[in-house]
């Protein structure tokens, strides 16, 4: 009996001293939020000093509680004042909200949500061949100065392309170029005329190309177009212009952007319609909800029970902090499922572009955080291409942070549009020449 009592209370010894090590991990946590949590500034708040006082309140507490004469007075003392114990406790929690919400920290859900505040716009449409505008809607909104400038710029097929695809026709000699892409592929922030696929047709005068990008999409939108029009447009050479954030884009599926008008500012807003948690879930979101919770950079709430605690500061504190441990535990396998979901489509696009005859480039497309310091994805991708044997133009060495306009826009001036427009020329100049993309590492920098 007294041996079963005394492995008891070591038991309990080694439980106490679990929890004061847990008790320093909080304090620590509290210490590091600002690395932990996103869309955190530097500098120790309110929440943190709360955290680190938690910590060093329990590991202090449970050291103390190691000593049996300490446990039996702690025990009495709480089954003689239970009730005072709960409310002290349910007090100091009220205190804690109030102070916080003094403070001004945001809820983690939004506390109002407008029954219907966003309606879809009809010059957008995706499908299974992926997104595009609806000409004849476009031109009309242009018609009634809603757009200008190279939005206006549209084809009868939906692309913003000066010129209407037209099937090739047996024997056509001119050399032909499919263009496939993003926002930078489609010219976005370059003047009309300027961007870099506008400098390759400029300096091809008597070829033909087709520029089917569209802003916001991925490689999955690049092989839906290149699907529905190579085989009528029988290109020799297709380009897909590889942005960073095609990983994102491609986890998704391909309708995955709705273009929307606010009703109340009657302003235009380009709208995800899923979300990926941090668990590489894919979430649809409802119309109307999209922008608030996108705002607050959160998933809309799984429970009643999660969107009641998400309402308290004290239970947002805590959601985020789960949601930054979240992200820490699973980011390489996100990544790893991103890359995978890539290489699939790159896989696909290059066997298309075989079967058809067409000989593809990928132009790699660093963002302007690469101008500073390549990122893992930016050196991920050239091995991607390599590893799928795929010919691809690394331009990062050509550019730099003068040829982006700053954040928010992040895109191409009109510099780093014919930079890379001199580059892809050049590129393009020696395959016709040569029949392969081999000499194209050897191209002098302009």
């Amino acid at each position: 009996m007294q041996a079963n009592t005394s492995r008891s209370l070591d038991v309990i010894k080694v439980a106490f001293a679990l929890l004061a090590g847990l008790g320093l991990v909080i304090a620590g946590v509290g210490f590091g939020l600002d690395y932990l949590l996103p869309y955190t500034s530097p500098g120790f708040n309110l929440p943190q000093l709360l955290l680190v006082a938690a910590g060093l309140t329990l590991s202090l507490v449970s050291l103390a509680m190691r000593r049996s004469t300490v446990r039996r007075r702690v025990f009495q003392t709480i089954r003689q004042n239970m009730l005072r114990v709960l409310l002290v406790t349910l007090l100091t929690l009220v205190v804690l909200e109030f102070v916080l919400v003094a403070l001004g920290m945001g809820t983690y859900y939004p506390t109002e949500i407008p029954t219907k505040w966003l309606e879809t716009v009809p010059w957008w449409r995706c499908d299974k061949d992926g997104c595009r505008y609806i000409y004849d809607e476009l031109v009309k909104a242009c018609e009634d100065d809603v757009f200008s400038g190279r939005r206006c710029l549209v084809n009868r097929q939906g692309y913003q392309d000066s010129g209407d695809f037209v099937a090739t026709e047996e024997g056509d000699e001119r050399q032909r170029i499919l263009t496939l892409g993003d926002s930078f592929t489609a010219g976005y922030s370059a003047d009309v005329g300027k961007s870099y696929v506008e400098t390759i047709e400029a300096n091809f005068p008597d070829g033909v190309i087709w520029n089917t990008a569209i802003s916001g999409t991925g490689t999955n939108q690049a092989l839906a177009t290149f699907r529905k029009h190579a085989a009528s447009l029988q290109p020799q050479i297709t380009v897909l212009g590889f942005v960073m954030n095609d990983y994102d884009d491609n986890v998704t599926p391909i309708d995955s952007y709705l273009e929307v008008r606010n009703l109340e500012t009657n302003g235009l807003l380009l709208m995800r319609q899923y979300r990926v948690d941090v668990w590489g879930n894919v979430i649809k979101l409802d119309l109307q909800y999209d922008l608030y919770y996108r705002g607050l950079d959160v998933d809309p709430p799984a429970s009643e029970l999660k969107h009641l605690v998400g309402l308290t500061r004290l239970g947002s504190l805590a959601l985020r902090f789960a949601d930054a441990l979240g992200a820490i535990i699973t980011e390489d396998a996100r990544f790893g499922r991103k890359v995978a979901i890539t290489r699939d489509f790159l896989s696909a696009l290059r066997d298309a572009a075989a079967e058809q005859g067409t000989a593809l480039l990928v132009l790699l497309i660093p963002s302007i955080d690469d101008m500073e310091m390549v990122s893992e994805r930016y050196r991920r991708s050239a091995r991607l291409m390599r590893e799928l044997r795929i010919p691809f133009i690394d331009p990062i060495d050509i550019l730099d942070l003068a040829d982006y306009f700053p954040k928010p826009d992040e895109h191409w001036n009109n510099a780093g549009h014919q930079k890379i427009g001199a580059l892809m020329s050049a590129c393009l100049e020696l395959y016709f020449a040569s029949g392969n993309f081999a000499d194209c590492e050897h191209i002098e920098t302009p």
